[in-house]
């Protein structure tokens, strides 16, 4: 997760900057995952490739998904632009993200205007497929990146679903063409690998970005909360901010969401910064959520004693407007 270039430390050395890349807790599946089709690709020139072309990374809003793929799109060479052999820039990934509603006729019109290629209205969907293709074929795109998968699937009936599912599975079969593909996307997007006789599931690597609780993540919180606080803003991290309780706090207000998490810190972070104080306490964290949800003073997670009890979803709950009988 990206997380101000705070200068220099006493040292005369650069300080990390706030928003360099943290690892998120799925990191390492992810990046094991995509290598996975960055092999396949040599493999599919050879023949002997694996049908497994596409790669869906699902998890809640805010988990990090899309920050952890931009890192990682960086981080690989294979992913990166290169000059051929006729001095033309050659881009082999691409990434757009998918328009809301969309059909796969409007799936096919986004990817043709991330690539600046015109599309008329009267076109057929089958004839924008077979310029799509086409165009990755000439241009040497060998990846696909859709975010916000989960428009994807317009309508929930498996019908639609299947006439989906075809479209995916026709781009990777695009004739002596390896195109492999990347969808991310919350959880909804799993229902584009359900049904259709699996022709999406089983040519499909699939990763989540879980939610984060203090049972299963309290270390690497903890160390995020370190490397946020001690060495990039260069601030005091005290003891109880390194509790299970004040982690516990933390990650309900968050949802669990690693994004979020790293927000909140920052947050504080800055919040202190900007009082001048040298240490990061709860009231920072206190501050910052009262204003960001709403909440009532009494609900306030990261003060409240009996904040396990409390859903962040309610946070404005009590200024709902009653249902009226017979209201149409």
């Amino acid at each position: 997760m990206d997380t101000m270039n705070t200068g220099l430390d006493a040292n005369g050395g650069n300080k990390p900057d706030v928003y360099d890349y943290i690892e998120n807790p799925g990191d390492k599946m992810l990046a094991e995952m995509l290598q996975e089709l960055v092999n396949n690709v040599e493999l599919c020139r050879r023949g002997v490739g694996s049908q497994r072309r596409a790669l869906f990374l699902i998890g809640g809003s805010g988990s990090g998904k899309s920050t952890a793929l931009a890192h990682h799109f960086r981080r690989m060479p294979e992913f990166q632009p290169r000059v051929n052999e006729y001095s033309e820039t050659v881009r082999p990934l691409l990434s757009i993200e998918a328009p809301k509603p969309c059909t796969t006729k409007d799936f096919a019109v986004a990817i043709l205007e991330a690539l600046g290629v015109p599309s008329k209205a009267r076109q057929s969907e089958g004839q924008l497929f077979a310029t799509v293709k086409s165009q990755f074929r000439e241009r040497g795109i060998i990846f696909l990146h859709v975010d916000e998968a989960q428009h994807l699937r317009r309508h929930s009936t498996q019908q639609a679903i299947n006439d989906v599912q075809d479209r995916i599975k026709t781009l990777m079969q695009i004739a002596d063409w390896p195109l492999h593909m990347i969808f991310s996307g919350v959880p909804d997007l799993a229902d584009l690998l359900k049904g259709g006789h699996g022709q999406v599931a089983r040519r499909s690597l699939v990763t989540r970005f879980i939610p984060l609780t203090v049972l299963n993540n309290k270390d690497h919180i903890q160390g995020v909360l370190s490397e946020i606080v001690e060495k990039r803003c260069g601030l005091l991290l005290p003891e109880e901010l390194q509790t299970d309780d004040f982690i516990g706090r933390l990650c309900l207000a968050s949802s669990g969401s690693f994004g979020e998490i790293i927000k909140a810190i920052q947050a504080a972070c800055f919040l202190v910064m900007r009082k001048g104080k040298d240490t990061v306490d709860v009231r920072a964290f206190a501050h910052n959520y009262q204003r960001s949800s709403g909440c009532m003073p009494s609900d306030n997670i990261f003060t409240a004693a009996r904040w396990s009890e409390i859903d962040p979803a309610n946070a404005l709950a009590d200024l709902a407007t009653p249902e009226t009988k017979g209201r149409k």
